[in-house]
């Protein structure tokens, strides 16, 4: 740079001096649109710096002006981004403090000038949520979505709010589709599309959610169970109802909730036969569990033979289970051999305190014409002593 300046220096100077040292100064002359303008070579150089300098000094001065508006501009923006840390940062105090409507209002203000401000959406959407606010929390998190912010948190937050059945199926099947979701937020999707009764989309996941271990054994069980009820409950008569179990996976046949839903909905649609024949099919596998099988009243369908038999030499073998009492007096019962279910009924009773057994004993007692045995019975069960 220094080099170059040097050479264009020294050319001026060559073109002034040389026609001096000559004698001779030389002169231009410029002719345009009917004008002329002739002056010396010199006064044309001067005149030509002249104007490059302040070409220059206009240059600068109007970068210093456009570069100091920019500067007010960084001033301000940094000014605003640390005032939206901050009342980030006393959002989360808030919420801590259990001041739900404070952090909100915190969060909201927040998030126009944040650095990060899907953070801010997402603690002032959760504060609104807390406070029941929902219409503002509705708001908050649809503009957090027409803003282009796609984050799985926000989603998450929205799909635990929503008050709305489509919706809520929407962002769960979305929701789903995501790479590397959490266990909570697996157990969100299922809680969400259980509460709005999506039973088939709720199936097609079943698998994902229990790789992630999301929910207990329990809840497991009783989604898993609810899910299989609503899959069977479409068969609209006993043949298309044995189809819809026929085409399920040997392994799936196989679990406690799909058997036991199963089950539930023969005896719904009064297929009682079948219902008796799967239950002792299940509970020969031990897969099956005799208090949900109790649950379900079996002294009014469980008459199957096999069933009978199998029951019976459960028993012999574990005298003391009162749900074994209680299933072995159900198939007495529904065989009308009242004095072994009553037998079986008082035995049980002995062994555990139960409203079922109570309730069934009465029912036996009243078939053998023993009204006030009955009863005493009935009040048991119905906590009346």
């Amino acid at each position: 740079m220094i080099k170059a300046a040097l050479f264009i220096l020294a050319l001026i100077l060559g073109i002034i001096v040389a026609p001096i040292w000559s004698g001779n100064t030389g002169y231009i002359m410029i002719q345009a649109w009917g004008y002329t303008l002739e002056t010396s070579l010199v006064v044309f150089i001067v005149l030509l710096l002249a104007a490059l300098g302040f070409i220059a000094l206009f240059t600068k001065a109007f970068r210093a002006i456009v570069g100091g508006r920019l500067g007010t501009r960084k001033w301000l923006h940094a000014k605003r981004e640390h005032r939206a840390v901050v009342q980030l940062r006393q959002a989360f105090n808030a919420w801590l403090q259990r001041d739900y409507e404070h952090c909100a209002k915190l969060a909201d203000n927040s998030r126009s000038h944040h650095p990060d401000p899907q953070l801010a959406y997402a603690l002032a959407a959760a504060a609104y949520g807390e406070i029941g606010e929902r219409e503002q929390q509705r708001k908050l998190l649809t503009d957090a979505r027409l803003a282009g912010f796609e984050d799985d948190a926000l989603e998450l937050l929205q799909l635990i709010n929503t008050q709305d059945a489509n919706e809520a199926l929407t962002l769960a099947q979305g929701l789903s589709k995501r790479k590397k979701l959490t266990a909570a937020q697996w157990r969100a999707i299922a809680e969400q599309l259980a509460r709005f009764g999506h039973w088939n989309t709720l199936r097609d996941l079943l698998p994902s959610i229990e790789r992630q271990s999301a929910l207990s054994a329990t809840r497991l069980h009783k989604i898993k169970r609810l899910c299989f009820q609503a899959y069977f409950r479409t068969a609209s008569n006993a043949q298309a109802l044995e189809q819809a179990w026929r085409s399920l996976a040997r392994n799936e046949r196989n679990e406690p909730a799909v058997r036991i839903a199963y089950i539930e909905v023969l005896v719904a649609k009064g297929h009682h036969a079948v219902a008796a024949k799967v239950t002792a099919k299940g509970l020969k596998r031990g897969v099956l569990n005799l208090h949900e099988i109790i649950a379900l009243s079996p002294e009014l369908w469980a008459s199957d033979e096999t069933l009978h038999t199998w029951i019976g030499g459960y028993v012999k073998e574990h005298p003391n289970n009162a749900d074994a009492l209680l299933l072995y007096a159900a198939t007495r019962f529904v065989e009308r051999n009242f004095e072994l279910a009553e037998r079986a009924l008082n035995q049980a009773l002995a062994v555990r305190s139960d409203q079922y057994g109570y309730r069934l004993l009465g029912e036996t007692l009243l078939a053998t014409g023993k009204p006030e045995a009955a009863l005493q019975a009935f009040r048991k069960a119905s906590g009346v002593r």
